[in-house]
């Protein structure tokens, strides 16, 4: 439960329960003022019979004329226990010895009695409390309408004053927010309430401590790259060196192994690399207007010798011109892994095609193999991480589709996967928003460059 929930739920419960003990309180001390003034009218009713009349003679059980009320019951007793007068026939009480007040049970019901002995006879007034307590009960519910009334407003006020208070909070988790997964800009102090200045404060003091750290820790990625990078390289120039000194068939097969296992090894490091680097915020963030034709283009020729040395017949169909705002290192790394992964889970012989199209204002970049393609119950597993489907052949990392979904997620490109109903393996399509650039230009009007691709390949215009 929130902060304000929980304010709210306490403060108007304890609004409740208090004005529930007021009603309570407000019903009792009607109650008693009541009770002191029912209790003053019977002694006037018992105080205004004449002793005149009492000691005259009159009939016994006679009704006394002028003393009729709907409040009190007013009998008289002579001392032998007889019944002289009496204003209710409906009812008679019987008589009490004891004078001045007292409360008795008549019948199952409460009755208040006040008694005044006048020398051989009893004045006996009584009153019933069951009717002192409904007029005590409509007294009490007579107040009600305004206590709710206070009630609703009291309630609006005080969610009002727990909203303004609790402003300065919302105002810096808004900002907190809306920022950036890599955003360590201080939090600016001003603007808040005195109690969530040191929230702030610690706040701003946490994230520069973290952007230390993440300082740091760049620091580290960019001395690990060249670190991995240089051993690598030269086990891959050792490599060669040997290569050209062996002779024998078994000795070169073993060599080739290793060649190829150096390889895989560098390519997992340089693409655990890249992850680490896309999740600090090392690569270049800025946004720029690229050319989309010329990047994929480029793309397509720096990964020929990748194709040349699986035998795969790599190409581009179609480039249309089209120029989009994104950084330019990371859409370089996301064309670059699209086509390597395409060519690394593609078997020796097959074929992957690169198009760039413009759709309806849109840039569309297609790339399809003749692979093996995925099942659709995998395809959502193949963006995990070391997520490597069990085909033969595969030299990939199991993090290139990773790297791929992690930019786009970053640019807002949409992404998909489905069937290639032209090769049968898999098309993998990236949506851009065209900033600048003309309509889909058909490919002859393009500037094209030949590319040879070795032998059991075609002939690849981009």
């Amino acid at each position: 439960m929130s902060i304000r929930n929980r304010l709210l739920c306490w403060l108007l419960s304890g609004l409740a329960v208090l004005s529930l003990l007021y009603m309570l309180a407000d019903y009792q001390t009607d109650h008693a003022l009541l009770t002191d003034i029912y209790d003053d009218q019977m002694i006037q009713v018992a105080l205004s019979v004449p002793d005149e009349l009492i000691q005259a003679p009159q009939r016994a059980d006679a009704e006394l004329p002028g003393y009729e009320s709907d409040d009190c019951i007013l009998q008289i007793w002579a001392h032998n226990g007889d019944l002289l007068y009496r204003t209710n026939r409906d009812i008679v009480l019987p008589p009490f010895s004891q004078a001045g007040f007292s409360t008795v049970h008549w019948h199952g019901a409460p009755w208040r009695i006040y008694v005044r002995k006048t020398g051989q006879h009893l004045v006996q007034v009584a009153q019933s409390l069951d009717g002192r307590r409904e007029i005590a009960i409509t007294h009490a519910l007579h107040s009600l309408p305004p206590l709710l009334l206070f009630l609703l407003l009291m309630a609006l006020f005080i969610r009002r004053t727990v909203d303004r208070s609790l402003h300065s909070l919302h105002l810096l988790s808004h900002q907190l927010a809306a920022r950036s997964p890599d955003s360590l800009e201080q939090i600016g102090e001003h603007g808040h309430c005195s109690d969530v200045r040191p929230l702030a404060k610690a706040l701003n003091s946490l994230l520069e401590r973290l952007g230390i750290a993440l300082k740091s820790h760049r620091h580290f990625i960019a001395d690990a790259s060249h670190e991995l990078r240089t051993p690598l390289a030269a086990l891959q120039i050792q490599a060669l060196v040997v290569e050209q000194s062996l002779g024998s068939g078994q000795e070169q097969a073993a060599l080739n192994d290793l060649k190829r296992g150096i390889q895989r090894t560098s390519h997992l490091v340089n693409q655990l690399l890249t992850v680490s680097r896309l999740e600090n915020g090392a690569l270049d963030e800025h946004h720029a207007q690229i050319d989309l034709h010329a990047l994929v283009r480029q793309a397509v020729i720096d990964l020929l010798p990748l194709a040349r040395s699986h035998a795969i017949n790599l190409g581009a169909e179609q480039l249309d011109s089209a120029t989009v705002a994104a950084a330019p290192d990371q859409l370089g790394i996301l064309v670059r892994n699209l086509i390597d992964n395409a060519v690394r889970y593609t078997p020796a012989g097959g074929q992957v095609d690169v198009s760039l199209r413009v759709v309806e204002g849109r840039a569309l970049l297609e790339v399809e193999d003749s692979g093996p393609g995925i099942p659709v119950e995998e395809r959502q597993r193949v963006f995990e991480r070391f997520y490597r489907r069990q085909v033969q052949q595969s030299e990939g990392s199991g993090l290139g589709l990773a790297i791929v979904r992690e930019i786009a997620r970053q640019h807002g490109l949409r992404l998909g996967l489905d069937d290639s109903p032209r090769l049968g393996g898999l098309r993998v399509s990236v949506t851009f928003e065209i900033s600048v650039g003309p309509a889909a230009r058909p490919l002859a009007e393009t500037a094209s460059t030949s590319v040879c691709v070795p032998e059991k390949t075609r002939m690849a215009k981009i």
